[in-house]
């Protein structure tokens, strides 16, 4: 993201590999053990995602980490609150989570989101790749600014991992 002191955040980069996917891959300074523990347990989730700026905060964030597992959080904000959740299809940790994820008002376009952290050289590469129900669902959610959050949650995460890092 310009203008953001985080390191790596130069490193995002969102793509539309197909008509219903969009794909995010993103650099961190840490180890994927580390990566894999900041993108599931709650304590951390709460430090990073979907916080956007002041104003922003995540009240409900509940995972239960297994195959058939349910997740869900709250995003907190300025205008409001908005809600997601999903199941886990898959589990390789640290190296790939599958996992379902609707948000709350739609609830019938559900997506399904794999992620794979891939180390590199003592960092870690985040892909991940989100399949919508159509293009038409695919196209909405480029177009209400979700990238740009995204990259910020992240540079948000890369903050949290030299934090507990440097612990």
């Amino acid at each position: 993201m310009v203008g953001s002191s985080a390191r790596n955040s130069e490193t995002f980069i969102v793509a539309t590999p197909s008509e219903t996917e969009i794909s995010f891959t993103r650099l961190f300074d840490a180890p994927r053990d580390l990566v894999f523990e900041v993108m599931s347990k709650p304590e951390h989730i709460r430090e990073w995602w979907g916080r956007l700026g002041e104003g922003y905060s995540v009240p409900v964030c509940e995972v239960d980490l297994r195959v058939g597992g349910k997740w869900r959080f709250v995003n907190r904000h300025p205008k409001g609150d908005a809600g997601f959740h999903g199941e886990y299809l898959e589990i390789d940790a640290p190296g790939r989570i599958v996992f379902t994820e609707i948000f709350e008002p739609f609830p019938d376009a559900v997506s399904v989101v794999t992620s794979e952290l891939i180390e590199e050289a003592g960092k870690t590469r985040l892909k991940a790749v989100v399949r919508y129900p159509s293009m038409m669902v695919r196209d909405m959610v480029m177009n209400s600014g979700m990238a740009g959050g995204a990259g910020i949650s992240y540079d948000r995460m890369e903050d949290l991992l030299e934090t507990l890092q440097r612990s």
